[in-house]
């Protein structure tokens, strides 16, 4: 089916390329643009190692789809305007693909501009203007290049001294001319600001470079500085912090440092005959002195002396004799650079209390309305030495002071706290630069008078990315659960996918899976999700002898060999809690495979199909390994009895647990039905054999032991919800699980779900895609005990707790647990993919070919919906009105659409009857046919 669906879609959209090359209009057409070129899914960016463009098509006409382009990259824009590009010409390209296209050029140079243009042919055999140039600038590409040496303080004892300033003079200029552009190439290990003449570079960049796996490698970041620099003697500074680096006095002191704070700089001046200089490098000729910040560190907090601040830093005098000479780090960690190729992470918005109380202990708690991932803001005047102590918490106790229990500080050795002591007799303003946290309510001690609501307010704090998709309806209640799951994804996007942004700030390979698609839909994460699958590679790298291992529920553990290559259950960083399981590992095979379906990502599976193929034989050997499994049953082959099951389900009086053996082997199943997919892409015939011979030893075994045919379940909510999504059921038994599903959630958990973040991620979906609407429907309205209202109204959350609050019980048992997990945001895919009825077709991954089925149109009156694909803005925005249901639909140029049509009604497309010519059938599914449509936009009529 998915063969024919693809060649048909072929047939009716695509003029055979090789006829398309031997004509096309010497006229450029108007309506034919292209736009938006970007280097790395990024707009015109310093720092570019391997270089992959991109760009948009725009047009007022139907139908249109890309056969060929042409790419030409220069020195100098003008040449690119002269038609004279001087570093690569492609000369025309047969070819659909518009991104992820890597220049065929031998040698880039380091820290050097390139500029680009494209132009494109399309199946009417026209041929567009050349773009607009874009530009990119390469960072350094080897170690050849960087002159830099790593520099430290004569510090070491960090974690008890104050974080240290470093400065320089130095100037710019060759005599014979200024720089036409200057850059600065910075890698502050762990976290580290830079400063120009006074004034800090990219104000609002926090907490950067990211996390890695330092004794892999450290990411530098890229600045253009030009506009910083002046004629003369300029001034540099740097302000170290202990970031993940230096990490070493939380988690009651576990050995996770890797030594002092240090960085490595350099700065390179382009002149405008092209030529490189650089101009100053970080060595033992900079120098450092104490700063204000007395002690920081991510988990515990900040401290700051005011008093102790130095007058115009950075723009001072370093002849002084207190500052003294830097020195060269014996550190060799990192071995190795890379440029950062994710936003850094920014101070979005300021956020203001909504109102403010004195407590019984006469300290002054804020209510800012919503838990963010933020940094506090004090702005205040006290006399000179006061303390001021700030505090943070998600909730409050019943006599409104600070709820500590939420942020897991047991485990930390101390309540997290930032500490200001005031210079006095002004104004001073100030805000934590090197720790963050996950916070609704902040608690200030120590103040002299009565605060105002502009004391204390919060800097919300997160990695700058691009919100791509937009969601919204005519249920109140959905598009509050949309918003919080989009939120506390949000939150937990700090240079690694967090779990929590205050208690562990962990990259828990399990969580991260249960919510990739969801956060693919409404963020641009081909980068992010990129970056972070390098983090779980290079963790995973060594053997481990002794090596701990989950066994079953996280309450069992036995210790063995950990084979080179396999994960741990989080990355990146020190704190590993052992070997990933078969059900949080699975994340290794799953991410690049989402990144191929919504984002048309090829390359990541190339480059990852070695990991992916080496995690899913090795849970296949957990299998097969009868010394362990035979504690369980001596009978299985295939079945995989480690793992931690479903986590986090909500609590009732009558919990019906899902075993372990099977969401581990159902997931071990995914994972082989992906790898057969996948290597019959990447064209490896003897593993598409190998895996389809394993995903039905797989599905036997599992229907065997684990199904009861009677019943016609697995045995809970999630295991049936996880089966059918992952198509372990016979196609005579998929209707009659799915209204076991709804029967089951009728009669054990009050018509509401009982999943943990494994089912809930898939069951809204799971219902209604198998006739079970009406279940979805009353699963996501539901108000009162046992429903997602109760967690909304009667616990008031702005974001998804660790165990979600929908009843009394689970409340009171989730008291404890964090307040803001992203893992319990994946039930948000149901709300793009079946309610505004966006997801992508296996026809033509990467939205290539998109799947518009609305499922809820019964139950709402509207819904509106848009996801920027790598083709374009596609758009779901449907009103159902007493006499027609009305349907605007936008396909992007070089995609195209199977729309779900219902039977037996009068379709109206762009005011006119449907024409089965125009709008081929390709598929009855009943009471729906698929139509096959062109890119364009179609307003769609049913009369009723």
């Amino acid at each position: 089916m998915k063969k024919m669906l693809l060649n048909n879609l072929k047939i009716l959209f695509l003029i055979p390329l090789i006829a398309t090359s031997l004509f096309c209009s010497s006229n450029h057409h108007h309506d034919l643009i292209v736009k938006n070129l970007m280097c790395n899914e990024m707009e015109n960016p310093v720092g570019v190692e391997n270089p992959l463009l991109s760009w948009k098509i725009y047009t007022d006409k139907e139908g249109i789809m890309q056969n060929a382009w042409e790419i030409e990259i220069a020195s100098d824009s003008n040449l690119l305007v002269r038609s004279k590009a001087d570093i690569w010409k492609s000369e025309k390209q047969i070819s659909d693909m518009q991104f992820n296209i890597k220049p065929f050029i031998s040698d880039l140079s380091s820290a050097t501009q390139y500029f680009w243009r494209v132009r494109i042919w399309d199946n009417k055999g026209r041929i567009s203007k050349w773009s607009n140039p874009a530009h990119f600038t390469t960072g350094l590409l080897n170690k050849e290049a960087w002159e830099a040496k790593w520099i430290t303080s004569s510090d070491t004892t960090s974690s008890i001294m104050s974080l240290p300033y470093f400065c320089k003079v130095f100037e710019p200029f060759r005599k014979n001319g200024s720089p036409q552009r200057a850059l600065v190439f910075l890698s502050g290990l762990g976290s580290c600001e830079l400063y120009i003449n006074g004034i800090k570079v990219d104000s609002t960049r926090f907490f950067d470079p990211a996390q890695t796996n330092y004794e892999q490698y450290a990411f530098y970041s890229s600045f253009d500085v030009t506009n910083f620099l002046k004629a003369g003697k300029n001034t540099i500074g740097v302000l170290l912090g202990n970031g993940w680096f230096s990490q070493q006095e939380a988690w009651n002191g576990a050995p996770f440092s890797y030594g002092n704070p240090m960085f490595r700089l350099q700065l390179v001046a382009q002149y405008s005959d092209h030529t490189n200089e650089v101009i100053l490098i970080s060595d033992e000729n900079w120098k450092w002195i104490e700063s204000p910040i007395l002690k920081t560190n991510v988990y515990l907090g900040e401290t700051h002396d005011a008093r102790k601040e130095i007058k115009g830093w950075p723009e001072i005098n370093i002849e002084d004799k207190k500052w003294k000479n830097a020195i060269l780090t014996n550190n060799n960690i990192p071995p190795h650079l890379r440029s950062q190729q994710i936003n850094p992470i920014r101070k979005k918005e300021v956020i203001q209390a909504q109102k403010m109380w004195q407590n019984s202990s006469g300290n002054w708690v804020f209510d800012f309305g919503i838990n963010k991932s933020g940094i506090p803001y004090l702005e205040t005047q006290q006399p000179p030495g006061t303390s001021l102590s700030i505090r943070i918490a998600e909730e409050i106790n019943e006599d409104s002071t600070l709820d500590f229990s939420t942020l897991g500080w047991k485990h930390h050795g101390k309540i997290f706290e930032y500490r200001y002591i005031c210079k006095g007799n002004k104004k001073e303003k100030w805000s934590p630069k090197f720790s963050y946290h996950g916070f609704r309510y902040a608690e200030i001690s120590g103040l002299i008078g009565k605060p105002d609501l502009s004391t204390l307010r919060m800097i919300a704090v997160n990695t700058d990315i691009k919100q791509t998709g937009y969601f919204e309806c005519s249920n109140s209640q959905i598009n509050k659960l949309h918003k919080i799951a989009v939120q506390t994804v949000l939150n937990n996007l700090d240079g690694i996918p967090t779990d929590c942004p205050n208690r562990e700030k962990c990259g828990w390979l399990g969580d991260t899976h249960a919510y990739a698609k969801m956060a693919n839909l409404n963020f641009q994460m081909n980068n992010f999700w990129n970056k972070y699958l390098d983090d779980i590679r290079s963790g995973a790298v060594y053997e481990e002898k002794n090596a701990l291992f989950h066994e079953r529920y996280n309450t069992t553990f036995y210790n063995g060999t950990k084979p080179a290559g396999i994960p741990y259950m989080i990355a990146p960083g020190k704190r590993r809690c052992g070997v990933a399981s078969p059900d949080w590992g699975t994340a290794v095979v799953q991410l690049p495979w989402w990144l191929y379906v919504y984002y048309g990502n090829k390359k990541i599976l190339e480059e990852f199909y070695p990991d992916m193929k080496r995690w899913t034989d090795y849970v296949s050997s957990l299998g097969s390994d009868t010394a362990r499994t035979y504690k369980y049953n001596k009978n299985t082959k295939y079945i995989i009895y480690q793992g931690l099951g479903d986590w986090c389900p909500p609590k009732y009086p009558t919990d019906i647990k899902t075993p372990v053996e099977f969401t581990s082997t159902a997931f071990h199943y995914l994972d082989v039905t992906i790898m057969e997919k996948v290597a019959r892409i990447l064209d490896k015939n003897s593993d598409v054999e190998k895996y389809a011979k394993q995903k039905k030893l797989i599905a036997n075994e599992m229907r065997k032991y684990l199904f009861d045919p009677q019943k016609n379940t697995f045995g809970s909510q999630t295991a049936d919800v996880m089966a059918l999504d992952f198509k372990l059921v016979p196609e005579d038994k998929i209707k009659a699980m799915a209204d076991a599903i709804a029967r089951n959630m009728e009669e054990t958990s009050d018509s509401f779900m009982n999943c943990g973040i494994f089912g809930l991620s898939r069951i809204g979906s799971v219902l209604a895609r198998n006739g079970n609407s009406d279940a979805a429907w009353k699963l996501f309205s539901k108000t009162g005990e046992s429903s997602f209202g109760w967690m909304l109204d009667s616990v008031g959350a702005t974001t998804l707790w660790e165990t979600l609050p929908i009843n009394k019980l689970s409340q009171q048992l989730a008291k404890e647990a964090s307040h803001n997990h992203a893992m319990q945001a994946g039930y948000d895919v149901f709300f793009y993919e079946d309610i505004a009825g966006i997801r992508p077709d296996t026809s033509g991954y990467g939205f290539k070919v998109i799947r518009f089925d609305p499922l809820l149109m019964d139950y709402l009156s509207w819904a509106k919906a848009s996801v920027e694909s790598p083709y374009g803005t596609i758009v779901s925005n449907w009103n159902n009105k007493p006499d027609e249901l009305v349907w605007y639909i936008n396909i992007p140029p070089n995609s195209s659409g199977l729309v779900a049509l219902p039977n037996n009604k009068t379709l109206i497309i762009n005011n006119k009857i449907l024409n089965k010519k125009k709008y081929v059938p390709i598929q009855n599914t009943g009471c729906k046919t698929l139509f096959c449509f062109p890119s364009g936009s179609f307003y769609i009529k049913v009369l009723k």
